[in-house]
């Protein structure tokens, strides 16, 4: 989630003078922010996020990951609208006591079903070693040139299924940590040039 808050501080830059309004609640200090302005808008919230704007159903038995500190939420939902370009980041990590294997299948079953078949990001997987022949097409490799993907390294211990393009993409990220399993659902929009709701 820290690429989220990059992309925040980039957006209070672009969205300079604006008027700003914070408001946190709850006693695990979320926040929501609403910067609006007439080069664009701006809204975060890390209070009510819904899973289902992932598209992806949450996996059963598992909880939020509990936050480890102020700069790493467990969820959020980012929203940047300007004449220019918009995107949107929804974002949920959980934690689970079952095996990172079931969970991966879970996921895969459900894209699948829902999108077609995902790629599969892992280390020995083939698809580590497809190439894009479309600009627009997703790969499990780091592109200088795709600035809205989600990426991993083939050395890491993380796992990632993504389905979808560039500019619309569903990914679970899978990892075990602390004894638990860890997986995160991402959907990610990009769209440039018009002003269409995402």
């Amino acid at each position: 989630m820290r690429n989220m808050i990059i992309l925040t501080t980039a957006a209070l830059v672009l969205l300079g003078g604006c008027n700003m309004r914070v408001k946190e609640e709850g006693k695990d200090g979320n926040k929501n922010v609403s910067i609006s302005s007439a080069l664009g808008d701006l809204k975060v919230r890390t209070d009510q996020v819904n899973p289902a704007d992932t598209g992806l159903s949450v996996y059963p038995g598992s909880t939020l990951k509990p936050n480890e500190d102020k700069n790493h939420d467990n969820k959020a939902d980012v929203n940047i609208n300007t004449p220019w370009f918009g995107v949107k980041v929804v974002a949920l990590t959980y934690q689970s006591d079952d095996d990172p294997e079931k969970i991966w299948g879970y996921y895969r079953n459900e894209m699948t079903k829902k999108w077609g078949k995902p790629l599969e990001c892992r280390p020995g997987s083939p698809d580590m070693q497809k190439t894009k022949r479309e600009k627009n097409e997703l790969d499990c490799r780091e592109d200088a040139n795709n600035k809205h993907g989600v990426h991993i390294d083939a050395d890491s211990s993380e796992m990632q299924l993504k389905v979808g393009s560039e500019d619309k993409q569903h990914v679970v990220a899978v990892k075990k940590e602390n004894g638990k399993t860890q997986y995160s659902l991402v959907y990610v929009t990009v769209r440039g040039g018009d002003k269409e709701s995402m």
